[in-house]
């Protein structure tokens, strides 16, 4: 049998470790109490006092307590206790906090993120999953089965006034803006199509991860080579990476929806029409 215990740092294990060598370990001695008394003709039929009731006249200390003796409350074992994994922990659908306060405060980021949004061309274009990035799809969505199911994506790409490849406090500010006003975006489009009974979630561009989804290790960045296979430019700077977008090069911000939705359906059309205000380009990849 091997027994295996995990501590948090090796530090407190060897504090605890110490406490328990210096502790004082002794053990009672039994006490056995016998009556004095004279022997009796004939054991069997007996004992003649029930207070000795061992053979020998021998009684066990307790027997002659007193007070009644009281039962020592057993704490619940490790085992008995509710275990959960990190996944379950570092997940969205565990806060547990006021749902309302948490919408408000949403609501009024997203509102001054918005008002406070430049006036600058936004595209969006939708196409098929790319082979090699619907491969990644299972880890990026846990607990998603993509084998046999059709997955379109779309891309919100907003032009920005600064260039995201030179970093500034102008720039990351800017950038913090546009990635609250993609969320607020693609949350709206991701519930139009759940309530027509599709599939859909985002990633947030600042961590990398599904906005609607478990928790996942697994990312994906405007930087990953996945992006070259839907119409983007990575450029590498040796210290980073950028996106360069075909037409305003690294003065652009992309964020990423996807959806089993496809993309010649009614629905992403008109979802499309409504963003772009302009006719609807479907591109298609084999």
């Amino acid at each position: 049998m091997k027994v295996t215990a995990v501590g948090p740092q090796m530090r407190a294990f060897n504090s605890r470790v110490r406490q328990f060598s210096a502790q004082a370990h002794f053990t009672r001695p039994t006490v056995v109490f016998v009556k004095e008394a004279a022997v009796r003709q004939n054991s069997l039929l007996g004992p003649a006092d029930k207070q000795f009731p061992l053979p020998g006249d021998v009684c066990h200390k307790v027997l002659l307590q007193d007070q009644p003796v009281t039962k020592r409350s057993v704490a619940p074992s490790v085992a008995d206790q509710n275990v959960h994994s990190v996944e379950e922990l570092l997940s969205s659908n565990r806060v547990e906090s006021d749902p309302q306060y948490l919408a408000q405060i949403q609501e009024s980021v997203l509102e001054e993120a918005q008002a406070n949004a430049g006036d600058w061309p936004v595209e969006v274009i939708v196409q098929e999953c790319p082979r090699l990035l619907k491969k990644d799809m299972k880890h990026l969505f846990p607990g998603m089965n993509f084998d046999n199911a059709n997955v379109t994506v779309m891309n919100i790409t907003q032009k920005t006034e600064n260039d995201m490849k030179a970093w500034s406090d102008e720039m990351e500010q800017e950038r913090h803006m546009l990635t609250a006003s993609f969320i607020s975006s693609a949350s709206a489009i991701a519930t139009t199509l759940r309530r027509c009974g599709y599939w859909a979630d985002f990633i947030d561009p600042s961590s990398g991860r599904p906005y609607l989804g478990k928790f996942t290790n697994h990312t994906l960045f405007e930087t990953d080579d996945a992006y070259k296979d839907m119409g983007f430019q990575i450029e590498d700077l040796g210290c980073c990476k950028v996106l360069q977008h075909i037409a305003w090069g690294t003065h652009a911000f992309v964020g990423t929806l996807f959806t089993d939705a496809p993309a010649d359906c009614q629905i992403v059309q008109d979802i499309v029409r409504k963003v772009n205000n302009d006719d609807v380009v479907v591109q298609n990849r084999e």
